[in-house]
């Protein structure tokens, strides 16, 4: 075996494990969480889909048909409605090879590793409907027009078509970014000439644009109408277009603030390395840097601008700053400049200074504790800040700058890296407890899986058989309802009236009130969903929630009214 083949099998066996990663961390415990009604709306048009019954589908069609198939081949359940997202969110980490001539292979193995363990990735990778699918194909498309392989990049654009209205914010920030770019820097920039936004200049002759267009076009069409099964989904790709215009006319309630909460409490390391990049890539006059800078700014604007801002529309803005990230951890990947021992020592002595400082951080989050305390344990905190401060500056001066440099970059990144790893725990809802994550959309579900294991206990002692009684909704338009009683006989009404009908099980309001309902049936109440308060909280709920993820939550209660013959002591007491 040459050592060219040697290398490439190392390139290979690097990038299956960045994969691997990914896979594991986005499959596992998948299934536990409940669906809340975000989730759960989608996969109900796709379990409608499995069942031949045409559902009026919403503007992610791509997401709708895949997990469609799924549910006809694989049992119906949270990990399989889950599962094309985790499956395209792992596949992320792989999209650096396709661009390894243009970052280096060093490069794109560090941003393969990040992308698998990036917490707004790993976050939405677990949700189901969520963007993480429209952008893994329109980056493998960029990939694969990168690479002149014009066929497979039309396939995966029409992928990204039907994908939602995700989309478009990421292909305008990217041509905004690649003519900002173009304007302002188009000479005296280091690097080769090409722009480094391969969707505008790679093997661009007219037959492969012909040829990635008719393959876009054959994948929207084959696959939008489910291969024309289901022809009216077509017009759901389409519909993206406008959802996302309207997004520019409705108005949501999330804060800039939380969008920058969001970057600075789970992408602190990248922040702060792409920031470092960015400088030395503009000083350097740097043409791939200035084009990821660029592609940042615009893809920050968008998704602050946009009135319907939701957090996890920094998905596109990720992929410049993993990447600006990626190129810094690489260029710091240097041997050991100066005394090995000594800049291990430096390091560690910086590890533990950080440390100690998170733990007094934490002691003043989690705490309560009086003003002299307070006072104390914040005095305690600069100290131990300036303390490390002043021993790199005495070090560097005093003894060596290669080892207060290198000591001091390597703790400060080993740090913020395991804290990384704890925000991905956390954004991926992996820890032993259910956090509250920035990145998730609509309400929590509450315990309408522990309500429905009741149901479960009470038709098998009823009949001896789960799932076999008949539930009535009333005044009740949820989808995580519908999706957790999805294997049962579901009945909506619009309001209080039974119209003098005894159904099994009736799921009402906590504001329900019936005579027939009080004298024929109990009741017990369950919280249907929670819903973090985000725009009331107060500072010391940040700084709690900064560090175990909890906020506080208003809960939306339902009654579950169970017939009284239903139970086992019915005779007993009549």
């Amino acid at each position: 075996m040459t050592e060219q083949s040697r290398e490439h099998n190392f390139e290979f066996a690097l990038f299956g494990l960045a994969f691997i990663l990914a896979l594991a961390l986005r499959l596992f415990r998948l299934d536990v969480l409940p669906m809340g009604d975000v989730e759960a709306s989608w996969a109900l048009q796709a379990l409608n889909l499995s069942k031949g019954l045409r559902p009026e589908i919403g503007a992610q069609p791509a997401y709708v048909i895949f997990t469609g198939l799924l549910f006809y081949i694989l049992p119906v359940t949270n990990f399989t409605a889950r599962l094309v997202p985790a499956i395209s969110g792992a596949l992320l980490c792989l999209i650096p090879f396709l661009f390894k001539d243009k970052l280096g292979i060093k490069v794109s193995v560090i941003l393969a590793f990040f992308l698998a363990l990036d917490p707004g990735f790993l976050a939405l990778s677990r949700t189901a409907g969520s963007p993480i699918l429209a952008l893994a194909a329109f980056l493998f498309a960029l990939g694969y027009i990168y690479r002149g392989q014009s066929a497979q990049a039309g396939v995966l654009l029409g992928i990204a078509l039907l994908s939602g209205p995700i989309l478009w914010p990421g292909l305008i920030g990217l041509g905004l970014a690649a003519s900002l770019q173009k304007g302002l820097f188009s000479k005296n920039l280091s690097g080769d000439n090409q722009t480094p936004a391969p969707i505008l200049h790679a093997h661009g002759t007219l037959k492969k644009w012909t040829t990635i267009a008719l393959s876009a076009a054959g994948t929207y069409v084959l696959l939008g109408s489910l291969f024309f099964l289901v022809p009216g989904s077509l017009g759901s790709g389409l519909d993206s277009i406008p959802a996302y215009l309207k997004s520019w006319v409705n108005v949501s309630d999330v804060p800039i603030t939380r969008l920058i909460l969001g970057l600075v409490f789970y992408e602190i390391l990248a922040l702060v390395l792409a920031l470092i990049g960015l400088v030395r890539g503009i000083i350097q006059r740097d043409r791939l840097v200035i084009f990821l800078g660029f592609w940042l700014l615009t893809s920050a604007i968008l998704a602050i601008a946009n009135p319907s801002r939701t957090t996890a529309d920094l998905i596109w803005l990720l992929v410049p700053l993993l990447t600006l990230a990626a190129q810094e951890v690489s260029r710091n990947m240097l041997p050991v400049l100066d005394g090995a021992l000594e800049t291990i020592g430096m390091m560690v002595f910086t590890v533990a200074i950080l440390v100690f400082s998170y733990i007094n951080y934490s002691a003043i989050a989690l705490t309560s504790m009086d003003q002299v305390a307070f006072q104390l344990r914040v005095w305690v905190l600069i100290g131990a800040v300036s303390l490390l401060a002043i021993s790199i500056v005495l070090i560097a001066f005093g003894w060596s700058f290669p080892v207060a440099f290198q000591g001091s970059t390597w703790g400060v990144f080993l740090v913020l890296f395991f804290y990384t790893i704890s925000t991905a725990m956390a954004a991926g809802e992996l820890r032993s407890y259910q956090t509250l994550e920035l990145w998730h959309s609509g309400p929590y579900a509450g315990q309408v899986q522990v309500m429905t294991r009741q149901l479960d206990d009470l038709s098998r002692w009823k009949t001896g058989v789960a799932k076999s009684l008949d539930v009535t909704l009333a005044e009740i338009d949820s989808p995580a309802i519908l999706w957790a009683l999805r294997d049962w006989q579901v009945k909506t009404i619009p309001d209080a009236n039974l119209s003098d009908q005894t159904p099994s099980i009736v799921i009402a309001p906590d504001q329900f009130t019936s005579t027939e309902i009080e004298s024929s049936y109990r009741g017990k109440d369950w919280i249907l969903s929670t819903n973090p308060a985000w725009n009331q909280g107060l500072i010391s709920d940040w700084l709690r929630w900064s560090v175990l993820h909890v906020f506080p939550q208003s809960n939306e209660k339902i009654i579950m009214w169970v017939r009284s013959d239903l139970f086992l002591d019915f005779q007993n007491n009549r």
